[in-house]
Protein backbone atom coordinates (compact mmCIF):
# COMPACT_ATOMS: atom_id res chain seq x y z
CA UNK A 1 0.00 0.00 0.00
CA UNK A 2 2.85 2.38 0.81
CA UNK A 3 4.37 1.55 -2.59
CA UNK A 4 1.09 2.42 -4.30
CA UNK A 5 0.86 5.74 -2.44
CA UNK A 6 4.45 6.72 -3.43
CA UNK A 7 3.71 5.86 -7.06
CA UNK A 8 0.57 8.01 -7.06
CA UNK A 9 2.39 11.00 -5.54
CA UNK A 10 5.23 10.73 -8.08
CA UNK A 11 2.80 10.58 -10.97
CA UNK A 12 0.97 13.65 -9.70
CA UNK A 13 4.23 15.62 -9.45
CA UNK A 14 5.09 14.78 -13.07
CA UNK A 15 1.67 15.49 -14.57
CA UNK A 16 0.95 18.77 -12.79
CA UNK A 17 3.60 20.88 -14.64
CA UNK A 18 2.66 19.25 -17.95
CA UNK A 19 -1.00 20.15 -17.48
CA UNK A 20 -0.03 23.69 -16.54
CA UNK A 21 2.05 23.98 -19.72
CA UNK A 22 -0.86 22.66 -21.82
CA UNK A 23 -3.10 25.34 -20.35
CA UNK A 24 -0.66 28.04 -21.59
CA UNK A 25 -0.16 26.66 -25.09
CA UNK A 26 -3.06 28.78 -26.35
CA UNK A 27 -1.23 31.88 -25.15
CA UNK A 28 1.68 31.28 -27.50
CA UNK A 29 1.73 33.28 -30.76
CA UNK A 30 3.00 31.64 -33.92
CA UNK A 31 2.41 34.66 -36.18
CA UNK A 32 5.46 35.21 -38.39
CA UNK A 33 7.11 38.55 -37.79
CA UNK A 34 7.27 40.71 -40.93
CA UNK A 35 10.87 40.75 -42.11
CA UNK A 36 12.21 44.20 -42.81
CA UNK A 37 13.26 44.65 -46.40
CA UNK A 38 16.90 45.64 -46.63
CA UNK A 39 17.57 48.73 -48.72
CA UNK A 40 20.68 48.21 -50.83
CA UNK A 41 22.46 51.51 -51.60
CA UNK A 42 23.10 52.29 -55.26
CA UNK A 43 26.52 51.21 -56.44
CA UNK A 44 28.12 51.56 -59.86
CA UNK A 45 31.57 51.79 -61.41
CA UNK A 46 31.49 51.96 -65.18
CA UNK A 47 33.18 53.02 -68.38
CA UNK A 48 32.25 52.73 -72.03
CA UNK A 49 31.51 54.34 -75.39
CA UNK A 50 28.66 56.83 -75.85
CA UNK A 51 26.98 58.18 -78.98
CA UNK A 52 25.64 61.72 -78.66
CA UNK A 53 23.24 63.54 -80.99
CA UNK A 54 23.47 67.33 -80.46
CA UNK A 55 20.94 69.78 -81.98
CA UNK A 56 22.53 73.25 -81.91
CA UNK A 57 21.16 76.13 -83.96
CA UNK A 58 22.84 76.02 -87.38
CA UNK A 59 21.04 79.01 -88.95
CA UNK A 60 24.09 81.29 -89.08
CA UNK A 61 26.50 78.49 -89.99
CA UNK A 62 24.24 77.51 -92.88
CA UNK A 63 24.02 81.15 -94.03
CA UNK A 64 27.81 81.07 -94.46
CA UNK A 65 27.64 77.69 -96.19
CA UNK A 66 25.02 78.95 -98.65
CA UNK A 67 27.07 82.08 -99.39
CA UNK A 68 30.00 79.82 -100.30
CA UNK A 69 27.89 77.77 -102.70
CA UNK A 70 27.49 74.80 -100.34
CA UNK A 71 24.39 72.95 -99.24
CA UNK A 72 23.17 73.36 -95.66
CA UNK A 73 24.76 71.28 -92.93
CA UNK A 74 22.49 68.64 -91.49
CA UNK A 75 21.52 68.34 -87.82
CA UNK A 76 22.12 66.68 -85.46
CA UNK A 77 25.87 66.86 -84.98
CA UNK A 78 26.76 63.24 -84.26
CA UNK A 79 29.39 63.00 -81.51
CA UNK A 80 31.27 59.90 -80.42
CA UNK A 81 33.16 59.59 -77.15
CA UNK A 82 33.28 57.88 -73.77
CA UNK A 83 32.23 58.30 -70.14
CA UNK A 84 33.62 56.96 -66.88
CA UNK A 85 31.83 57.20 -63.51
CA UNK A 86 31.72 55.84 -59.97
CA UNK A 87 29.38 56.07 -56.98
CA UNK A 88 31.27 58.05 -54.35
CA UNK A 89 29.82 56.21 -51.31
CA UNK A 90 30.07 59.20 -48.94
CA UNK A 91 26.65 60.46 -50.04
CA UNK A 92 24.22 57.58 -50.80
CA UNK A 93 23.14 57.25 -54.45
CA UNK A 94 25.43 60.04 -55.66
CA UNK A 95 28.01 59.41 -58.35
CA UNK A 96 30.69 61.41 -60.13
CA UNK A 97 31.67 61.05 -63.77
CA UNK A 98 33.73 62.45 -66.61
CA UNK A 99 32.83 62.41 -70.32
CA UNK A 100 34.38 63.38 -73.63
CA UNK A 101 32.53 63.62 -76.96
CA UNK A 102 33.37 65.10 -80.35
CA UNK A 103 31.73 65.24 -83.75
CA UNK A 104 31.47 67.12 -87.05
CA UNK A 105 28.74 68.02 -89.54
CA UNK A 106 30.02 68.38 -93.13
CA UNK A 107 28.92 69.86 -96.46
CA UNK A 108 30.88 69.55 -99.73
CA UNK A 109 30.43 70.61 -103.34
CA UNK A 110 32.41 70.54 -106.59
CA UNK A 111 32.84 74.10 -107.91
CA UNK A 112 34.72 76.06 -110.52
CA UNK A 113 37.02 78.88 -109.33
CA UNK A 114 38.64 80.99 -112.05
CA UNK A 115 38.04 78.23 -114.55
CA UNK A 116 39.66 75.59 -112.30
CA UNK A 117 37.66 72.74 -110.82
CA UNK A 118 37.93 72.47 -107.03
CA UNK A 119 36.19 70.67 -104.23
CA UNK A 120 35.00 73.02 -101.47
CA UNK A 121 34.11 71.70 -98.00
CA UNK A 122 32.83 73.15 -94.74
CA UNK A 123 33.13 71.30 -91.42
CA UNK A 124 31.29 72.44 -88.29
CA UNK A 125 32.83 70.63 -85.33
CA UNK A 126 31.91 70.56 -81.63
CA UNK A 127 34.02 68.96 -78.88
CA UNK A 128 33.01 68.79 -75.22
CA UNK A 129 34.60 67.49 -72.02
CA UNK A 130 32.60 67.56 -68.78
CA UNK A 131 32.49 66.55 -65.13
CA UNK A 132 29.09 65.21 -64.04
CA UNK A 133 27.26 64.88 -60.71
CA UNK A 134 24.26 62.49 -60.80
CA UNK A 135 21.76 61.19 -58.24
CA UNK A 136 20.38 57.66 -58.66
CA UNK A 137 16.70 56.81 -58.12
CA UNK A 138 16.14 53.04 -58.25
CA UNK A 139 12.41 52.26 -58.75
CA UNK A 140 13.01 48.56 -59.44
CA UNK A 141 15.77 45.99 -59.64
CA UNK A 142 18.38 46.74 -62.33
CA UNK A 143 16.73 50.04 -63.37
CA UNK A 144 18.11 53.46 -62.36
CA UNK A 145 16.90 56.98 -63.18
CA UNK A 146 19.70 59.50 -62.74
CA UNK A 147 19.00 63.24 -62.93
CA UNK A 148 22.17 65.27 -62.84
CA UNK A 149 24.18 68.26 -63.97
CA UNK A 150 27.56 68.70 -65.62
CA UNK A 151 30.12 71.45 -66.10
CA UNK A 152 31.62 71.25 -69.57
CA UNK A 153 34.37 72.94 -71.54
CA UNK A 154 35.43 72.47 -75.13
CA UNK A 155 35.49 74.16 -78.49
CA UNK A 156 33.53 74.71 -81.67
CA UNK A 157 35.14 75.23 -85.03
CA UNK A 158 34.15 76.20 -88.58
CA UNK A 159 36.65 74.94 -91.12
CA UNK A 160 36.36 75.87 -94.80
CA UNK A 161 38.80 74.57 -97.40
CA UNK A 162 39.06 73.94 -101.11
CA UNK A 163 41.65 72.45 -103.41
CA UNK A 164 42.29 71.08 -106.85
CA UNK A 165 42.28 67.34 -107.28
CA UNK A 166 46.05 67.34 -107.97
CA UNK A 167 48.90 69.49 -106.64
CA UNK A 168 52.68 69.52 -106.98
CA UNK A 169 54.94 69.50 -103.93
CA UNK A 170 56.56 72.68 -105.24
CA UNK A 171 53.17 74.40 -105.14
CA UNK A 172 53.24 73.96 -101.36
CA UNK A 173 56.91 74.73 -100.67
CA UNK A 174 57.36 77.87 -102.78
CA UNK A 175 56.72 80.90 -100.53
CA UNK A 176 55.16 82.85 -103.35
CA UNK A 177 52.64 80.11 -103.97
CA UNK A 178 52.18 78.68 -100.47
CA UNK A 179 48.41 78.97 -100.75
CA UNK A 180 47.76 79.78 -104.37
CA UNK A 181 44.23 80.37 -105.54
CA UNK A 182 42.11 78.37 -106.06
CA UNK A 183 43.54 76.42 -103.06
CA UNK A 184 42.58 77.86 -99.66
CA UNK A 185 42.01 76.98 -96.01
CA UNK A 186 40.34 78.95 -93.21
CA UNK A 187 39.77 77.57 -89.72
CA UNK A 188 37.79 79.51 -87.11
CA UNK A 189 37.79 78.28 -83.51
CA UNK A 190 36.18 79.32 -80.22
CA UNK A 191 36.64 77.86 -76.73
CA UNK A 192 33.38 77.34 -74.81
CA UNK A 193 32.11 76.80 -71.26
CA UNK A 194 28.75 75.08 -70.70
CA UNK A 195 26.32 73.74 -68.11
CA UNK A 196 24.74 70.36 -68.94
CA UNK A 197 21.55 69.36 -67.07
CA UNK A 198 20.64 65.79 -68.01
CA UNK A 199 18.61 62.70 -67.15
CA UNK A 200 19.99 59.19 -67.66
CA UNK A 201 17.86 56.05 -67.85
CA UNK A 202 20.12 53.06 -67.20
CA UNK A 203 19.40 49.34 -67.11
CA UNK A 204 21.86 46.77 -65.79
CA UNK A 205 21.45 43.81 -68.13
CA UNK A 206 23.94 41.91 -65.97
CA UNK A 207 26.04 42.97 -62.95
CA UNK A 208 28.77 43.79 -65.48
CA UNK A 209 26.84 45.38 -68.42
CA UNK A 210 24.77 48.57 -68.35
CA UNK A 211 22.71 50.17 -71.15
CA UNK A 212 21.98 53.92 -71.20
CA UNK A 213 19.52 56.32 -72.81
CA UNK A 214 19.95 60.04 -72.04
CA UNK A 215 18.26 63.37 -72.68
CA UNK A 216 20.20 66.57 -71.93
CA UNK A 217 20.54 70.25 -72.74
CA UNK A 218 23.92 71.80 -73.49
CA UNK A 219 23.79 75.46 -72.36
CA UNK A 220 26.75 77.58 -73.41
CA UNK A 221 27.42 80.17 -70.70
CA UNK A 222 30.69 81.62 -71.99
CA UNK A 223 32.85 81.73 -75.08
CA UNK A 224 36.28 83.07 -75.98
CA UNK A 225 37.08 85.25 -78.99
CA UNK A 226 36.95 83.51 -82.34
CA UNK A 227 40.45 82.87 -83.73
CA UNK A 228 41.25 82.31 -87.40
CA UNK A 229 44.08 79.94 -88.39
CA UNK A 230 45.48 80.03 -84.83
CA UNK A 231 46.49 83.66 -85.31
CA UNK A 232 43.93 86.34 -86.13
CA UNK A 233 41.09 87.50 -83.84
CA UNK A 234 37.81 87.46 -85.78
CA UNK A 235 35.13 90.08 -85.10
CA UNK A 236 31.44 90.25 -86.00
CA UNK A 237 30.88 86.50 -85.73
CA UNK A 238 27.10 85.98 -85.29
CA UNK A 239 26.17 85.29 -81.65
CA UNK A 240 23.77 82.59 -82.83
CA UNK A 241 26.72 80.28 -83.54
CA UNK A 242 26.70 78.43 -80.24
CA UNK A 243 27.03 74.91 -78.82
CA UNK A 244 23.72 75.35 -76.94
CA UNK A 245 21.11 72.77 -77.84
CA UNK A 246 19.11 69.71 -76.91
CA UNK A 247 20.94 66.38 -77.11
CA UNK A 248 20.18 62.68 -76.93
CA UNK A 249 22.61 59.91 -76.08
CA UNK A 250 22.91 56.14 -76.00
CA UNK A 251 25.72 54.19 -74.40
CA UNK A 252 27.00 50.72 -73.55
CA UNK A 253 28.91 50.64 -70.28
CA UNK A 254 30.90 47.88 -68.60
CA UNK A 255 31.92 47.63 -64.95
CA UNK A 256 30.18 46.69 -61.70
CA UNK A 257 26.51 47.57 -61.15
CA UNK A 258 23.99 46.60 -58.44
Amino acid sequence: MIRSLVTAIASLCILTPAIAQDDRIDELSFDEEQLKEEVVPYFAIGVGPVFNFLLPSTTDVNARATALGLSELKAPVVQIGAEIFAAIGVVPNVRLGFSWVAGTSTSSSDLSVGGTSVKRTMNYGITSRAFHLDYAIVPMKSLAILPGVGLGWGEQSIETFQSQSNLSWTDLTNDATFAPAPNALTRLQQNTLSILPRVNLEYAVTPFLNLRAQAAYNLQISGSDWIANNNATVSNVPSGISVSGLSFQVGVLVGLFN
